[in-house]
């Protein structure tokens, strides 16, 4: 809700200009920004990836690089500019009274601190009279907030042992840590499951109601955008489009631009479940292998279990340990299987198995009429080069010291030893594909966005040509209208090529989308499967329809 008790904003960005030093004549990066942040308000920065959505983050945060450029305009705090603070005072912001969510959860955690430690430092660094008893009572109950299950157990597991979304949440207890006037969350949920999605932004919606704590929320993801903003500011290319209260940009968008960018949002098509849905189903009613289509990869009675050994931490009482459990899959060739659950439930670890990344002590995998041994690595089993992956995080699975021109390259070299007959276009015929500017090539990754940074992954992957593709959320940091050419061309290319795709998301509307059959992972088993239409519109199993109940509903039906 917001309050509007004071004459002067939290928060004032006025006419800001941003521009590269290094390319004075280039287009600028931010042209005349202006806004206002009220106390107790969200604020919701959308449009597509380059828009300048993390720049104006990064330029209330302080933390703009040196490459950066202020050609015009201010930003003030409580009606004080930051051009007339002292160093120490924009420092004392910093973290303090303004604080941040970033996109890339890996590079915000130190892998040498355990989180507990990590979440401690910063209420210590704000709170210095609390006892270390008292700070760690906090850290459990920000923990345990942010849905962090076990938070006693888990305060001294290191950043390694979580999941992308686990991890994710604890990046969302440390910006939460040191009570902030402001947070700068960019894309906070983008890694996160619908139910945990739902968790983190009711949290966040009560922070707000009840500490008047104000957020700028930078997402592309209209769902969330919709269930917890204000106001909505619409940006394209460094220029404001387009700024109202987020129902009358949702609903009735003036600029053109916003029109075409909702209309690429995905929605989530739930029929009425009928009462004895899947009672007395025949199997081929529920099949996930379309009869159309031959069997390709097949897993049969894969399982994983937790070691101290590997993760350095003693199993809880009453957990089983198995990270999967007798875990057996059929994907037809040329197409694509959806695998959802939440987060820590077992999708990544399949995947990584699948392609050979990951070993299992049981269970086999066969890909045509050839059986692989899950016990080895891809190298030694024979995988690699059969599967690619695309990873979630983009940051971590490209080679900073290479451009991007280097990295395509090379997988168009490793594709042609592979299969030396195959002919496919080269580097830049993909990235006019997949919709990235040529002059990106000469970029390494930390000069690109997260969604261009995860365009090249899927890049690399394709150039490749594998058989199998097991893509883990390879459009969590897409804006909507590039992850719709995106599912697109993803979609294309199976069809046309034969190949076939593990599609690992937590986004329902696009699994819905892209893949003929789902599976539903939960606590490392297969809660629940079925072609696509059954398990969206007959499927009668509670976490199931948990998950679908859980998406943000203001905008995905």
């Amino acid at each position: 809700m917001i309050t509007q008790t004071q004459t002067t904003p939290l928060l004032r960005v006025e006419n800001l200009g941003l521009r590269l030093r290094s390319a004075p004549n280039s287009p600028a990066v931010l042209t005349d920004v202006t806004f206002a942040l009220e106390r107790g308000e969200i604020l919701g920065i959308i449009g597509e990836s380059g828009a300048g959505k993390s720049t104006i983050g990064n330029a209330v945060l302080g933390l703009l690089a040196p490459e950066f450029q202020q050609t015009s305009g201010t930003i003030a705090f409580e009606g004080k500019s930051f051009g007339a603070m002292t160093a120490a005072e924009r420092e004392a912001l910093r973290g303090r009274r303004i604080s941040a969510i970033f996109q890339d959860h890996t590079a915000s955690l130190d892998p040498l601190m355990s989180v507990g430690a990590q979440v401690e430092e910063t209420i210590l660094s704000a709170s210095p009279a609390l006892s270390k008893r008292q700070a760690r009572t906090k850290v459990l109950d920000l923990m345990a907030r942010v849905g962090i299950a076990e938070p006693e157990r888990r305060y001294r597991h290191y950043p390694h042992q979580f999941s992308g979304g686990q991890r994710q949440r604890i990046v969302i207890a440390i910006a939460l840590a040191a009570a902030p006037d402001i947070i700068i969350a960019d894309e906070p949920t983008s890694a996160l499951d619908a139910t945990v999605q739902k968790q983190i932004l009711q949290l966040l919606r009560d922070l707000v109601d009840e500490t008047g704590i104000s957020i700028i929320l930078i997402s592309h993801d209209m769902g969330v955008i919709s269930e917890i903003t204000d106001r909505v500011l619409v940006m394209r290319h460094g220029q404001m489009v387009e700024q109202d209260v987020t129902a009358s940009v949702l609903n009735a968008p003036v600029h053109d631009y916003t029109r075409k960018l909702l209309a690429a949002v995905p929605r989530l098509r739930i029929p009425d479940v009928s009462a004895n849905s899947s009672d007395g189903l025949p199997d081929n009613e529920r099949s996930a292998q379309p009869a159309t289509h031959e069997q390709f990869l097949i897993a049969q009675n894969i399982s994983k279990q937790f070691t101290a050994a590997r993760f350095g931490w003693r199993l809880g009482a009453g957990r089983s340990g198995f990270a999967l459990s007798n875990i057996g899959m059929r994907l037809p060739r040329g197409t694509i299987t959806g695998i959802v659950g939440e987060s820590g439930s077992g999708k990544t670890t399949i995947g990584r198995i699948i392609a050979g990344l990951e070993t299992a002590p049981s269970g086999r995998i066969t890909i045509g009429d050839k059986i692989f041994d899950v016990s080895r690595n891809g190298r030694r089993s024979g995988l690699l080069g059969r599967v690619q992956m695309i990873f979630q995080d983009p940051s971590v699975s490209l080679n900073p010291r290479m451009t991007v021109a280097e990295t395509l390259n090379e997988s168009i070299r490793f594709g042609a030893r592979v299969r030396p007959d195959d002919r496919r276009g080269g580097a830049a015929a993909m990235m006019d594909q997949l919709g990235l500017a040529r002059s990106l090539l000469s970029r390494h990754p930390h000069q690109l966005s997260g969604g261009q940074k995860q365009r090249v992954c899927i890049a690399r992957a394709l150039l490749a040509r594998p058989e199998i593709i097991v893509a883990d959320e390879p459009t969590s940091a897409l804006d909507v209208s590039v992850q719709a050419e995106i599912v697109r061309l993803l979609k294309e290319t199976i069809s046309d090529e034969n190949v076939t795709m593990v599609f690992i998301s937590h986004d329902l509307a696009v699994v819905q989308e892209m893949c003929s059959s789902v599976y539903i992972f939960k606590d490392g088993r297969i809660e629940d499967f079925g072609t696509a239409e059954f398990i969206f519109s007959r499927s009668d199993n509670p976490y199931t329809r948990a998950l679908i109940d859980a998406r943000p509903r203001r905008f995905t039906c």
